[in-house]
């Protein structure tokens, strides 16, 4: 028989007080450590804030400036560890653009070092409706970033920003405006909406768009399903191919500032973003046989703009590009339109989690996933792939980093934004040029801290910092920064 040891009356009464206190404690940890702001335009308001399963989450309401200058407000979600949020404690935040990232998701990279930031959304009836990503979903994104880089346990100079298809464009896009951006992942990112859109467009008649019915049971039901975005886009942009605002909209036209290290994922087999707009030598051939008549996915057939004629590929600098072409994995199956429908009728065994293939020596990761040509009925994968992009993310979480972050293309752009000026916008229906800035305010204390914190990096990202300054044509500051932006 064992026996409980003795513990006297008063003594059990303390242990109960400090469980019941160490309860509350945990219980609360969330409350009140990310801020209600005030006292700007752009200020956030926290909604809501819990704890679930040891993460805090919080969600707090955005204001931001629409793609026409309007007064928008919008939701968005921070989850993050008790131990994130200890005194004196900053931890790399990750942000997860354009679509909604779920609680469980977030709490995978919680769990792993990071707070995790994303949009969240209502109906179309809420406050909140998710928008098309070229539309005013950009500039929410923007503003999230921005609000990330506010809340007080963030560690300002490691960011990473995460996204998969339209989400994939938008990680490029804030690669490319937001700084300082540390690492990226893109899974099937649209790399040239001049081409993609005028795909979707020319194939989603064929697809069965815009009758649901006709769509769904079509031969290309995921394609059809899709074609509704180009319809949102138009109401914002052009339905000319040949005009110059596709191309300025797409990532292809800034490569030069995304400067931080970019893993982009793609599969030979996507439906929906085809890899036609990534390269011409890593294709598989399409069977036309087994599609409707009429379909089309040839690039230059499909790619009006001169400009935009240019596969992503042939825009990267080559000696920064590592390019990993990864076989069928053992156990994978093609993902028939009846196991889209119902996953119980998914084989049983499926591939076990693959590590995705990654080099350090170079900014461009593009790994191309040879599932063989196309079938009509896929979306972004023809196959079941299970690979994870962990390796690549915590390397960049840990690594210091590189000075080569902040090029003279960003820093221009970044002046930009200070200024208020940006260059290259999209032209709107109106022929108006698309807002893509946030409250002035917010422009300004974002430049001006990403400013710091690049430049407390070490003596020599101060000195690029001032060198790529005074090559600068653009200069809000004057001749030269000022001590408080180097400090």
């Amino acid at each position: 028989m064992t026996r409980r040891p003795f513990v006297p009356r008063a003594a059990a009464g303390c242990l109960a007080l400090a469980a019941i206190f160490l309860l509350v404690g945990c219980s609360a940890f969330a409350k009140g450590v990310v801020p209600t702001e005030s006292g700007f335009d752009g200020a956030v308001t926290v909604v809501s804030e819990k704890e679930d399963d040891g993460f805090g989450v919080v969600t707090v309401r955005v204001p931001y400036l629409g793609v026409r200058g309007d007064a928008r407000t919008g939701l968005a979600r921070v989850v993050f560890s008790q131990d994130a949020v200890k005194p004196g404690v900053k931890t790399p935040a990750f942000c997860h653009v354009h679509y909604e990232k779920d609680v469980g998701g977030a709490k995978h990279w919680a769990g792993r070092g990071w707070v995790v930031f994303t949009a969240a959304y209502t109906g179309a009836d809420g406050e909140s409706p998710i928008d098309v990503a070229v539309g005013n979903g950009s500039n929410l994104a923007r503003a999230v970033i921005e609000w990330a880089r506010r809340v007080p346990f963030v560690d300002r100079s490691h960011l990473h920003i995460d996204g998969g298809s339209q989400g994939g464009y938008m990680a490029l896009e804030m690669s490319a405006d937001m700084f300082p951006v540390t690492s990226a992942t893109a899974d099937a990112p649209v790399v040239n909406w001049d081409y993609n859109f005028n795909y979707i467009v020319r194939n989603g008649a064929l697809a069965g768009y815009p009758d649901k019915k006709a769509t769904a049971d079509g031969p290309m039901p995921v394609l059809g399903m899709v074609a509704t975005l180009a319809d949102q886009a138009f109401n914002y942009f052009t339905k000319d191919f040949s005009d110059e605002t596709w191309y300025n909209l797409s990532p292809l036209s800034c490569v030069d500032r995304i400067a931080n290290p970019t893993m982009v994922l793609c599969a030979t087999g996507d439906m929906l973003v085809p890899m036609e707009q990534m390269t011409r030598i890593h294709l598989r051939p399409v069977d036309l046989a087994r599609f409707p008549a009429g379909y089309r996915r040839d690039f230059d057939e499909l790619t009006p703009n001169e400009h935009a004629r240019k596969v992503f590929e042939d825009a990267l600098p080559k000696d920064q590009t590592f390019i990993h072409i990864e076989p069928k994995q053992e156990g994978s199956f093609v993902v028939t339109t009846e196991m889209m429908r119902d996953s119980k009728k998914q084989p049983k065994d499926k591939p076990k989690d693959m590590d995705r293939a990654f080099s350090t020596n170079k900014q461009w990761n593009l790994l191309y996933l040879d599932e063989g040509g196309p079938e009509p009925f896929a979306g972004h994968t023809t196959c079941f792939w299970a690979t994870r992009p962990d390796k690549f993310v915590e390397h960049y979480r840990n690594a210091k980093p590189a000075m080569s972050i902040l090029n003279a293309a960003k820093l221009k752009r970044i002046m930009e934004r200070h200024a208020g000026q940006l260059s290259n916008l999209p032209a709107l229906n109106d022929e108006k040029p698309a807002n893509r800035l946030n409250y002035a305010a917010v422009e300004k204390r974002d430049v001006e801290t990403a400013l710091r914190d690049y430049a407390s990096l070490g003596p020599e990202y101060a000195e690029n910092l001032r060198t790529l300054y005074a090559a600068c044509p653009l200069k809000p500051f004057g001749d030269a920064l000022p001590a408080k932006v180097l400090e």
